[in-house]
């Protein structure tokens, strides 16, 4: 993960970096850190994100090309609020193959009010969608929105391009902490959005060509498969690494600033076994009647870590009521 930029152009409300910053990756420090990822002599994966990584857009295009000129054995991927999109960076990352995640919690007002400029970023996936760029939307999850998830579908079903929509419970960091209303949703809501969300992506799946996927019922369905957990994500294996503008290195952005978690940095790089190595917890007092225990798809490490070091009763109303709902429909025997 290269954090391109530490500033960027929203006030998110619930920001986990808590707002700030200001600082630029340079080009040498960039390369630097995909060169020492690409010693290891194999295949991975590089998020350029931020703050909002567009604000460095030119760092960002100058890194693509690196990757394509020099044959770097890398998939690319970019998280964005999508603001300061244009045709030209939308055309280059379709021809990069660059994977785009837009950061949208809801319809324009919704991500005015949680965010905003949120007519700014609903034009960008219109953009993305009239060049026929593939994109996935990232929500966080929290009692502002949770209601109007079947609402966020209907609209992306107007673009052919947007491909999936995946939900991220609120972490307390950063403005979060602070943040007045921001709060996450209680189980009868949560249950209720996320039930009518399934239902209406059904619906409109029915009519599209490429399916608008959530995230979550993919990672639910996977885990039934297997007769073991898997690792919820690399930091659960300590198979990740952020580095920011300065060369600081931790093992996920959610923990940037965290000098509990850094790892030195890209010129003295240290071992450290943090929590998140180990901390996906699936064990808690509610597991012995879930359906999903022993195979349940955990949760985000450093989400566990600042709401408080287990899985919190959101994330498991969430899979709860995705296997409920994929068992109704004949998805689980």
């Amino acid at each position: 993960m290269l954090v391109l930029t530490t500033s960027c152009n929203l006030e998110c409300v619930y920001c986990y970096e808590g707002g700030g910053g200001g600082e630029l990756m340079d080009e040498a420090m960039a390369i630097k850190a995909i060169e020492l990822a690409a010693s290891g002599g194999s295949r991975f994966h590089l998020q350029l994100t931020g703050g909002e990584p567009l604000l460095a857009s030119g760092l960002l295009l100058r890194i693509l090309d690196f990757i394509r000129r020099e044959n770097i054995p890398a998939s690319t991927a970019i998280q964005t609020n999508g603001v300061l999109l244009d045709r030209k960076i939308a055309e280059a990352l379709k021809e990069a193959g660059t994977a785009v995640g837009v950061s949208v919690d809801g319809l324009p007002a919704t991500q005015e009010a949680l965010r905003g400029q949120g007519s700014a970023t609903w034009r960008a996936m219109k953009l993305l969608d009239s060049v026929g760029a593939p994109f996935s939307v990232t929500t966080v999850l929290t009692s502002a929105n949770v209601a109007d998830l079947s609402r966020l579908a209907m609209a992306l079903h107007s673009m052919p391009a947007a491909s999936a929509i995946g939900l991220d419970p609120l972490v307390r960091k950063g403005s979060a902490i602070h943040a007045p209303g921001v709060r996450l949703p209680d189980d009868d809501r949560l249950r209720d959005g996320i039930t009518r969300l399934l239902e209406t992506l059904d619906l409109l799946n029915a009519q599209r060509s490429r399916p608008l996927i959530l995230r979550e019922r993919q990672t639910v369905l996977k885990a039934l498969g297997r007769s073991e957990p898997q690792p919820y994500c690399q930091a659960c294996t300590g198979s990740s690494i952020a580095v920011t503008p300065r060369g600081e290195l931790y093992p996920c952005t959610q923990t940037m600033n965290d000098p509990a978690f850094q790892l030195g940095t890209l010129d003295r790089p240290v071992r450290f076994e943090s929590s998140l190595s180990s901390g996906c917890a699936r064990e808690h007092d509610a597991c012995d009647e879930c359906e999903l225990q022993g195979r349940c798809p955990g949760d985000c490490p450093s989400r566990l870590h600042y709401n408080g070091g287990q899985m919190p009763d959101q994330v498991c109303t969430l899979y709860r009521t995705i296997y409920a709902y994929s068992r109704k429909k004949g998805e689980i025997a």
